[in-house]
């Protein structure tokens, strides 16, 4: 176990956060979620489950923080690669956003877990602290679905949004075949497609658009 040095400052604090999310993410690539605890947090950080315990109290907290982290990169390198691009052609759009949604599928498997499993063991302050910040971060992608779909009211492009968010959850998760359901489907005779996820979504976002285009 290493010499554990309780951290004073708010930059000491943050860096001590910073190695818990570090760890927490790399158990999380290579365990279930269910098989990530703060007992195996703790012993990846070579720390006492006390010592993480003056930083966190559940390990919810910590995967709402990675939930952030996560969202606000995918969501800065998609308006960094789309604004002032927008409106542009469809075609060119849904391709810009699928590249970069491709290269963030880790946003992916964390909003694919966020309702059901990571928002159902913290407090109710603690979540709506979350939500708002959460909320907040969806603005830019917003303003560039709406840029780019200027017909749709902003209830509509909220939905849309929403839409494409969870049809990326579920391609993620086809695209990603567990080795546990692999072997599964082999072993019932059933045959394991190995899809891509960037031109299955891309396609999906190009419909969206489309149909968004007559209302």
């Amino acid at each position: 176990m290493t010499d554990f040095q309780r951290a004073r400052s708010p930059e000491q604090k943050q860096q001590r956060m910073d190695e818990i999310m570090a760890a927490t993410d790399g158990l999380f690539h290579a365990h279930s979620y269910h098989a990530v605890t703060l007992t195996t947090i703790a012993e990846a950080l070579g720390w006492s489950r006390g010592n993480l315990y003056k930083y966190v109290t559940t390990k919810e907290d910590i995967f709402l923080e990675l939930y952030q982290v996560k969202q606000m990169d995918f969501i800065g390198e998609l308006h960094a690669a789309l604004n002032g691009v927008a409106p542009c052609a469809d075609e060119a759009f849904a391709g810009a956003w699928s590249d970069v949604l491709n290269r963030h599928q880790d946003y992916l498997r964390y909003h694919g877990i966020l309702n059901t499993i990571i928002e159902t063991n913290v407090t109710v302050e603690r979540l709506a602290q979350f939500k708002k910040r959460s909320f907040a971060n969806r603005e830019r992608a917003y303003a560039l679905l709406s840029t780019q779909c200027p017909n749709l009211s902003d209830g509509q492009v909220r939905q849309l949004f929403l839409t494409l968010m969870y049809h990326g959850c579920g391609l993620y998760s086809h695209t990603h075949v567990a080795p546990l359901l692999e072997q599964a489907m082999e072993m019932a005779g059933l045959t394991v497609v190995h899809d891509e996820f960037a031109p299955m979504f891309r396609d999906f976002l190009l419909m969206c658009l489309k149909h968004n285009r007559g209302k």
